[in-house]
């Protein structure tokens, strides 16, 4: 199939037209879902969100919890800026009854303009990338009928922003990558991964990487000047260095922590390391049990019940509840702070026991990669072919560049946390390039065996 390519077309009614279909497509498709009322996380921010200061009232830990600033700052503004936000989430935060949702609608507005973005910023990614037009079109709009990150619009959780920020940060890594390696490209990658950093901490370890990454394609891949290479990551570093290292000093002051959050790393890696204790049969059925949406019947049928009971999150015996009563119970008794926790968790249980983590890190990644269910298994199905069809537009090295981010969030949410799909969401982009620029030549061949031929 021929796809349109980017410099025959101009004007920028072209850019304009898709960003227009995103925003009308998600709001429709929140319109169509109606408001969701905070519950389990969603609550905990309506917590946070209320009491937030970035010079907290007294030097005290509270609850242990040192949280990310973004998204409480975020909500704590929209309820200064209407007053139906403050009363909604005050209420929402006092657990009382009767909470009207709709109080909530600037933010979930707000956020279906974030969203709508996030879309568009997977169009823009794939159109650098890719060169084509039309295959990019086709990318973005199966990415808005599966829904996946859309669905972010109207539930009081970071990801809405943390993805924002992602994807912006892909759309610049693939500009300066395939069309121009200019400075302001490196300033826009490192200003979206700091906004996922501080709304998600997480990303942190994906800025440490690319100081590495950028002078190693840069400098090493591409052959460019040391001091040119040198600039590039300077500047990628300035967002980060202006926005998140300070507010890692405003946790040393009042907390003792240097992080953009604390509290959280034994309370969650607790939960991973339970997994480590499934023997080997176990491990060998959660390939199968952990598959989208037909995984669990379909392991009924092929196993004993004793090698797949346990990896049910509901299950009162399984490795997730094990790991966030028993298994937690039994670090934070042995260990003061977050800090000794979490020390105990690597040395004895990650360390302790590093083959066994590295092979189960293996299939809870593939388990978080499960994205839009259908979706992600159709995906990883044509990426290998893919990767040949795009190697031929960008070259190996751009695409493999592309690529990393969302591999590296995909192999460290299973390496630390129980990896579910909601975390690797922003993956949904590369399915969609692979399942969009595969599907003509899987027609053709349909087509060429199905169809009776006319002579």
């Amino acid at each position: 199939m021929k796809w349109f390519s980017m410099p025959a077309i101009t004007g920028k009614a072209i850019f304009f037209a898709p960003l227009l279909i995103c925003l009308t497509v998600v709001f429709i498709q929140m319109m169509r879902t109606g408001y969701q009322e905070p519950v389990a996380d969603a609550l905990g921010y309506a917590d946070r969100a209320v009491i937030f200061s970035v010079t907290p009232i007294e030097k005290t830990w509270g609850n242990g919890i040192v949280v990310a600033p973004f998204y409480p700052a975020f909500l704590n503004l929209m309820m200064q800026a209407d007053p139906a936000v403050e009363v909604a989430l005050k209420c929402y935060a006092a657990r009382s009854d009767g909470c009207d949702v709709g109080g909530l609608a600037a933010v979930y507005t707000v956020q279906a303009v974030v969203v709508a973005l996030t879309v568009y910023f997977s169009f823009l990614a794939c159109l650098f990338m890719s060169g084509k037009y039309g295959l990019s079109f086709g990318v973005m709009v199966l990415i808005l009928a599966a829904g996946r990150l859309t669905e972010y619009t109207d539930w009081l959780i970071t990801e809405a922003w943390a993805f924002f920020g992602f994807m912006g940060f892909v759309a610049s890594l693939s500009y300066a990558a395939r069309v121009r390696d200019s400075l302001w490209a490196f300033l826009l990658m490192g200003l979206g991964l700091s906004l996922s950093v501080l709304t998600r901490p997480s990303y942190l370890y994906l800025v440490y990487s690319f100081i590495i990454v950028i002078p190693l394609y840069w400098w090493i891949v591409m052959k460019g000047k040391p001091v040119a290479t040198l600039m590039k990551t300077a500047v990628f570093m300035i967002p980060f260095l202006s926005l998140v290292i300070p507010w890692m000093f405003r946790n040393l002051y009042y907390f003792d922590v240097f992080g953009v959050s604390a509290g959280y790393g034994s309370y969650i890696l607790s939960e991973r390391v339970a997994y480590n204790m499934m023997s080997w049969s176990e491990y060998a059925a959660s390939f199968i049990y952990w598959l989208p949406d037909f995984g669990d019947s379909l392991s009924k049928t092929l196993f004993d019940p004793a090698l797949y009971q346990k990896l049910d999150f509901g299950a009162s015996d399984g490795y997730y509840r094990y790991g966030n009563s028993v298994l937690r119970s039994t670090i934070y008794a042995a260990a003061e702070t977050d800090k000794e926790r979490v020390s105990l968790l690597v040395n004895d249980y990650i360390l302790g026991d590093l083959v066994k983590h590295i092979f189960v890190t293996f299939s809870l990644a593939l388990r978080g990669m499960w994205v839009a269910k259908y979706l992600g298994l159709i995906g990883v199905f044509f990426m290998i072919p893919a990767f040949f069809l795009y190697k031929r537009m960008t070259g190996v090295g751009p695409l493999l560049l592309f690529a990393y981010p969302f591999f590296f969030m995909v192999g460290f949410n299973a390496f630390v946390s129980v990896s579910i799909p909601r975390y690797n969401a922003p993956i949904v982009l590369l399915y969609a390039m692979a399942i969009v620029i595969c599907g003509p030549a899987v027609f053709q061949v349909v087509k060429n065996r199905c169809l009776p031929r006319v002579t």
